[in-house]
């Protein structure tokens, strides 16, 4: 199978390409789900899941260099994106046992296995800009980066985050990164 990828800064991501009258089983027939069950995240008000005992919505990030996102939860369903990005922060917004749903940063929502998904919480800048020693615009500068790069996410506090990028830690407004916000408060756990 041939795929399609997008290069926006440093994010990559990939979909599949079928030629004209390609079709897979699954597209055919759509699995058949039992007695699936998934909880939405319509508000920003979380609950607790069924399945996992944790709050969703919630932030987590990619596992692997190549997670493929799917059109349901299970391995029936066609293969509708392939990230290739470790570390890319996500939004869990629902759940079955083992399959979570989620939206990136470009707003896609897709399924993957949680396996596929660490506990770590990453942030995707969103335009280029400067790590800086304390949070403070005016303090000195650390590192500069351009928009679409990982980084891995501390604390937040009074619109600043704390950020490590390639060795290098410091401050980046909270409002520059996509996956600082709190959703409550909740970290992140696949």
């Amino acid at each position: 199978m041939r795929s399609l990828c997008l290069r926006l800064a440093a994010l990559v991501l990939c979909a599949p390409l079928l030629g004209p009258g390609t079709e897979t089983a699954a597209a055919r027939e759509p699995p058949k789900l039992g007695e699936f069950k998934a909880h939405a995240a319509g508000e920003l008000k979380s609950r607790l899941s069924d399945f996992s005992g944790m709050p969703v919505p919630r932030y987590s990030s990619l596992r692997y260099d190549k997670v493929n996102g799917r059109a349901g939860p299970s391995l029936d369903y066609p293969v509708e994106w392939s990230y290739e990005r470790q570390g890319l922060p996500v939004v869990i917004i629902r759940e079955s046992q083992e399959w979570r749903k989620i939206r990136d940063p470009m707003g896609d929502e897709v399924w993957v296995n949680k396996s596929q998904l660490a506990a770590e919480r990453t942030a995707m800048t969103t335009r280029p800009g400067a790590i800086h020693r304390q949070p403070d615009r005016r303090s000195g500068v650390v590192a500069s980066y351009l928009a679409g790069g990982v980084v891995a996410l501390g604390r937040c506090e009074l619109g600043w985050c704390v950020v490590e990028a390639e060795g290098r830690e410091g401050w980046v407004g909270q409002a520059d990164l996509w996956g600082a916000d709190d959703l409550g408060g909740l970290a992140g756990h696949p």
